[in-house]
């Protein structure tokens, strides 16, 4: 297990994280690859590393409210319309 890749709290350092993130898939170091497996700090790490993490994180703004009511309207329409049907074939 080499030294530079672990920080004192036993997490990887960048370091760590870039040699993990560049290694081939299932040709990943073992120790590296099972301390990942562990830590939910890590793997959350390992997984903002990747390219357009940036964008990932940010927040997007919600969908106006108007679009919200009219996804809701349709959707008692159909419940309604779902109703009727079975109350005619009943």
């Amino acid at each position: 297990m080499d030294a530079s890749l672990f920080d004192a709290k036993g997490c990887l350092t960048d370091s760590g994280v870039a040699t993990l993130a560049r290694a081939p898939v299932g040709n990943t170091p073992p120790d590296l690859a099972a301390h990942v497996a562990s830590c939910g700090r890590c793997q959350e790490r390992l997984l903002l590393s990747g390219e357009g993490a940036r964008e990932r994180r940010e927040r997007k703004e919600a969908p106006p409210a108007w679009r919200v009511w009219v996804v809701m309207g349709a959707a008692v329409l159909l419940l309604l319309s779902i109703l009727v049907t079975i109350r005619r074939l009943s």
